[in-house]
């Protein structure tokens, strides 16, 4: 039954988080099996197309519950982030990370310790997915022959990947307004992107259109932790355009609604 879980949620990840748009760069062929649910950024260095789903966190809060019980409480979210005095959502307290509704969003109310423990749980279910695939399987070389480590990016990575060789402040020709107004300004919400969406916070993970990296949501939506604890990038539903510019660190102490994060996996031979 372990097994059959790793397999299944790695089959969810080739599935599920495939760009929906042609992936332009060039990518060589010894970069052309990503990691489930990934792009080639640079070297050995690998991202997730999207920030990390309730979806996705809620596996691994059901494994934890499965197979190491004792801990299940201390991976959880704290879903109080929403009562913020900058996020008074009530309603979200209850239904934002377990609603189906919501499965699609970013996860937000995670420390950067259970994210750690989020990246070392990822790895050792890739490594027992490698283990359990097919010879046959077209793919098997690549898992068999490469070891993949699941982490978060460092600034310098998340920088390199969000500004997608466009040398822009954010990533995006279009974007280079400097207002300094709400994220959901009327006028920034169709920018962004958002413009086909009623959302009041984080929308999909998927919603708008990728950067040329093919890596959706680097700027807006959530902030997204670093490798250096304490510092995210590309700003949240809470902050103004004008803070969320690709070389800009937003810090911050704990949990909070406005906070996800994206891994980055290393692979090596």
């Amino acid at each position: 039954m372990k097994n059959l879980f790793s397999l299944s949620l790695i089959l969810f990840f080739f599935v599920c988080c495939k760009t929906q748009y042609d992936f332009v760069r060039k990518v060589d062929k010894e970069h052309s099996y990503a990691p489930p649910g990934t792009v080639w950024i640079k070297d050995s260095i690998y991202m997730d197309m999207c920030e990390i789903r309730n979806l996705d966190y809620l596996e691994y809060t059901l494994w934890v519950k499965k197979y190491d019980s004792i801990n299940y409480d201390q991976v959880l979210p704290d879903t109080t982030v929403w009562r913020h005095k900058l996020s008074y959502n009530e309603p979200y307290v209850q239904y934002y990370f377990r609603h189906p509704g919501y499965r699609k969003y970013p996860v937000v109310g995670v420390s950067y310790e259970q994210v750690e423990a989020y990246c070392k749980w990822r790895t050792e279910r890739v490594k027992e997915f490698a283990k359990l695939i097919s010879p046959k399987s077209k793919c098997a070389s690549s898992y068999k022959n490469y070891n993949y480590y699941y982490r978060l990016p460092t600034k310098e990575e998340w920088e390199y990947a969000a500004n997608a060789g466009n040398g822009t402040n954010y990533g995006f020709e279009k974007l280079q307004t400097k207002e300094n107004v709400s994220i959901f300004n009327v006028k920034e919400r169709f920018m962004l992107g958002y413009y086909d969406i009623d959302a009041d916070v984080t929308v999909p993970v998927f919603h708008k259109n990728p950067n040329s990296f093919a890596l959706y949501n680097t700027i807006g939506n959530v902030a997204e932790m670093t490798m250096e604890k304490g510092i995210s990038k590309g700003g949240g539903w809470i902050n103004s355009i004008a803070d969320c510019e690709i070389s800009d660190s937003i810090k911050y102490e704990s949990p909070s609604s406005w906070l996800g994060f994206r891994c980055v996996c290393v692979v090596t031979k």
